[in-house]
């Protein structure tokens, strides 16, 4: 729980941005593609650190937006590629900063978000944080899944971004880990409308793909078999070339968690923490664009 609680302060602390949160998706449309992920926010403890190591890891632009609550003036950037914001960064709740490292959580696009809480509920999963509607955003929420397992839903209200290949710099993939993928793939069929399709790699028995809209936008894996691993979401962003990108976080201040494979493969990945230990992965793509399923 102590974990949730800078989460849900970060959340909180968002409605008060108001009209100055930029639209999710510009020139607006109506276009919705349940079951991609179109954002992702960051809470960390160190805004300045956190700035420089993703705007020199994926040439990311940062702006900073600054919002008023009864403690005081707050700042929250927003991370653009090129000029098409992806991404945020908000301070976590303070008394929270020795309890927990930086974590990540990815939003989920969906129609009608009032309709996935509901059935988050119905199927034994928590509201963390309740549906808010944000001038030039849309409606958003946190709920968690019955593992615990923390992700955001939202309905943007200038439409998507295009079902496109993602760029280096873009989320292009996510990996769910769960103490039972078969449950957990039900969850999020329930909540999210995911097809679930089983995972025929030969090293992944019993794990799913998540399918929405003809695309491949996760999977669900069991939680490793390892000290402290428990069930959550990990963000994956297209990169260049993997091996540069994690030797060029461990130059700014980040830890290397899963190298990238030397075995020739379709896609490379590898999973880094930044300087405040919020976990993300890297994906590089290689002749076929569907195996890491990019959005």
């Amino acid at each position: 729980m102590k974990i949730l609680t800078f989460i849900l302060f970060g959340i909180s602390a968002l409605a008060a941005l108001g009209a100055d949160l930029p639209p999710i998706n510009s020139p607006a449309t109506t276009d919705c593609f349940p079951g991609k992920f179109i954002w992702g926010d960051l809470f960390t403890d160190d805004l300045p650190t956190a700035v420089h190591f993703y705007t020199e890891l994926f040439g990311w632009k940062a702006s900073t937006i600054e919002y008023t609550t009864p403690s005081g003036k707050h700042p929250y950037i927003v991370l653009s590629l090129e000029d098409r914001p992806i991404a945020g960064i908000g301070l976590r709740q303070p008394r929270m900063r020795d309890n927990a490292h930086g974590r990540w959580v990815g939003y989920i696009s969906v129609p009608d978000v009032a309709r996935a809480l509901a059935a988050a509920t119905d199927n034994s999963g928590k509201i963390l944080s309740r549906a808010r509607d944000l001038p030039q955003r849309g409606a958003q929420a946190i709920i968690s899944d019955p593992d615990g397992a923390v992700i955001g839903v939202m309905h943007s209200s200038t439409g998507d971004p295009g079902e496109y290949l993602p760029q280096p710099g873009d989320w292009t993939w996510a990996e769910m880990f769960a103490r039972d993928p078969a449950a957990a793939g039900l969850f999020y069929h329930n909540v999210i409308g995911y097809d679930r399709i089983p995972d025929t790699r030969a090293d992944r028995p019993g794990n799913f793909i998540l399918v929405s809209g003809g695309y491949s936008r996760a999977s669900v894996n069991s939680v490793p078999d390892r000290p402290k691993a428990h069930p959550g979401w990990l963000l994956f962003v297209r990169v260049a070339s993997v091996k540069e990108t994690v030797a060029r976080a461990v130059s700014l201040g980040g830890r290397v968690l899963a190298p990238p494979s030397d075995a020739p493969t379709e896609y490379w990945r590898a999973v880094i923490a930044d300087p405040s230990g919020a976990h993300i992965g890297l994906v590089e793509i290689g002749t076929s664009p569907a195996t890491s399923g990019g959005q």
